[in-house]
């Protein structure tokens, strides 16, 4: 077993063993002092450092500190916080959760902070690489459970192909060998757009560790799609900045530290209600239907089948009914929403607009995607034939 995990030192979590030595240098690191005024401000600093140093083991790490933090976000920055489909969660085995994608952090800690306060075992969470660069970040995470998955650039087609496979390995170990569940992302990287599709190359990276049985190799894995939903999407301006800039051919060039920057304007604003609904897992049943299927499709197939499974669950609010009038020139849907709460989104486009001209993007061009990323969830189970 030990020779097992070792294989995996360049990607996995610290052990227990390693906790007492990376949170004291967790509670030495400068950034720890604005981190701390916002997650925790009845405590001085001291009094932070001192909880955290009385931290010997990871799930210390998730009682301690990162349950009552997301807590505190949760409290601050969102009206309400809701959880759906939780009895849908086992108590035992490992499973692989897979969501949709909206802000970089805040999905998988709302999900372990669900899991841990319905009394369920909580999840490794995996995390690009690129997440990883500021040493704060990268010990907190590392000390919680992360895997990191390498996104390197620059790499060959072999390399990638080979941290694929040996993300693929490390994830069926942990599920099948440690019976430790696992959160991944539908995709790579956030949704920009709101429209929550599961790339079908992170099905088939699944699939490299597995047998050529379909059956076998994926319901080993038990796979349980999840949705979240928010009624303020986190950075919502920054992705509609972005994607004008992509739509008009403009190079787009990661400022330093921007994932930093988007990690804590994600935390920090406000999001209003949201909602964290499991879902139904996918059956072995499901899965015998796919491998029917030409061996070329049955990858799509299933991102398909995990995409219905979180259109269907994905929870909307007023802002997405708004959006979608807005967009189509319609009212087919003010039942679903008050006077009041068009009139509080109308101003929220109105100071969006102002930071579209601040940071020098065609502000109609920039509106239009701004709305589509509320509307196009409702677009999408339109689209499914889903009832409203």
């Amino acid at each position: 077993m030990e020779n097992t995990q070792s294989f995996f030192d360049d990607i996995r979590a610290y052990h227990d063993e390693e906790i007492p030595g990376v949170v004291e240098k967790i509670a030495a690191d400068p950034l720890l002092i604005p981190a701390a005024q916002f997650v925790f401000p009845n405590l001085d600093i001291e009094q932070v450092r001192a909880l955290i140093r009385s931290c010997q083991t990871s799930y210390d790490i998730q009682r301690k500190i990162m349950y009552p933090a997301i807590g505190g976000i949760i409290h601050r920055t969102m009206r309400n916080f809701t959880t759906e489909g939780c009895d849908r969660v086992p108590e035992t085995n490992g499973w692989l959760f897979i969501s949709n994608h909206r802000d970089i952090t805040l999905d998988a800690m709302l999900m372990q902070y669900a899991l841990f306060g319905n009394n369920l075992p909580t999840t490794d969470i995996s995390l690009g690489d690129n997440l990883l660069r500021t040493p704060l970040v990268f010990e907190l995470c590392k000390a919680n459970y992360m895997i990191k998955v390498i996104r390197k650039d620059d790499v060959s087609m072999r390399e990638f192909l080979e941290n694929s496979r040996h993300l693929s390995e490390y994830i069926r170990f942990r599920i099948n060998e440690l019976g430790r569940s696992v959160w991944i992302a539908q995709r790579n990287g956030r949704t920009k757009d709101g429209k929550d599709l599961t790339e079908p190359g992170i099905i088939k990276m699944f699939g490299l560790s597995g047998t050529s049985d379909f059956v076998e190799t994926f319901s080993q894995l038990h796979i349980a799609p999840v949705a979240i939903s928010y009624q303020y999407e986190p950075c919502d301006v920054f992705k509609a900045v972005e994607l004008c800039r992509r739509r008009n051919d403009a190079p787009y060039h990661k400022a330093e530290n921007e994932d930093f920057l988007s990690i804590l304007t994600g935390i920090k604003a406000y999001k209003g209600d949201t909602n964290m609904t499991f879902c139904e897992p996918i059956s072995k049943q499901e899965l015998e239907a796919i491998a029917e299927l030409p061996r070329a499709e049955q990858c799509k197939a299933l991102a398909d089948l995990i995409d219905r499974r979180i259109i269907t669950e994905y929870k909307l609010f007023d802002t997405n009914y708004i959006a979608y009038d807005i967009l189509h020139g319609t009212h087919r849907f003010s039942n679903y929403y008050t006077s009041e709460a068009e009139q509080q989104f109308a101003i929220y486009l109105v100071r969006s607009n102002a930071q579209f001209e601040v940071m020098g993007v065609d502000k109609d061009v920039a509106r239009e995607i701004l709305l589509g990323i509320y509307a196009n969830p409702v677009e999408a189970k339109l689209n499914l034939g889903i009832n409203l």
